[in-house]
């Protein structure tokens, strides 16, 4: 009862993989890196289609689209580490303080407001798994930017991951565990798929399945 496929999930929102989003920790890594950004009046962050124009002196901000300027309000949240800082963004619409802004109906807004849902509300399986490694490695592991670091590899081939300064190394080597046996479950899961397409022959599965054996 409830589980996948028994009508339970919300199927009218759309999956907000499929929606244009910014983040603010990486507009915040942007902006960092400016070593002359105490002397510039403003900054621009590219977007599809726009830009945030980020004005140092007064740390505000604002989302450009063609002739629409849209406030976006910014804030500051120490870092788990005490010394580090994160930065959110402020739904333009409900206010709420959020990491993500999504793009729908020509308008940057918060998941709730413009009614998305996470692939794992709405199908399980490889998707699923994907979210659980990306949650370990930006929330838990806090690197948010390995997608930077390494922009062709997906998560479920990610090797390195760096320990955060702040963690125990028995924390730290409990979710590189955890995240390992989600890369194994994922790669298991691409085989055994692999294994049913009706275009392989005979000899293919049998390897296919000799390979899963060895997994």
């Amino acid at each position: 009862m409830g589980g996948y496929g028994s009508g339970g999930h919300n199927k009218t929102h759309r999956r907000l993989e499929n929606f244009r989003r910014i983040d603010s920790f990486a507009f915040r890594d942007f902006v960092m890196w400016d070593k002359y950004l105490p002397f510039k009046e403003s900054v621009k962050y590219p977007l599809v289609g726009g830009d945030i124009i980020y004005y140092p002196q007064s740390m505000e901000a604002v989302i450009k689209e063609g002739d629409s300027y849209t406030d976006l309000i910014l804030s500051s949240v120490p870092g788990i580490d005490g010394k580090s800082e994160r930065l959110y963004f402020h739904c333009p619409y409900c206010g709420k303080r959020v990491r993500y802004l999504y793009r729908r109906q020509e308008r940057y807004m918060c998941r709730n407001c413009a009614k998305l849902n996470y692939a794992s509300q709405q199908k399980s399986g490889m998707d699923e798994m994907r979210l659980k490694m990306e949650r370990i490695v930006e929330k838990e592991l806090g690197y948010t930017w390995w997608y930077r670091d390494y922009p062709d590899t997906p998560i479920q081939d990610l090797w390195h991951i760096p320990k955060p300064p702040y963690m125990r190394w028995e924390k730290y080597e409990k979710l590189m565990q955890e995240f390992r046996q989600l890369q194994k479950d994922y790669e298991r899961a691409f085989w055994m798929g692999m294994a049913r397409c009706s275009m392989l022959s005979n000899k293919e599965k049998v390897g296919i399945m000799n390979h899963l054996n060895s997994l």
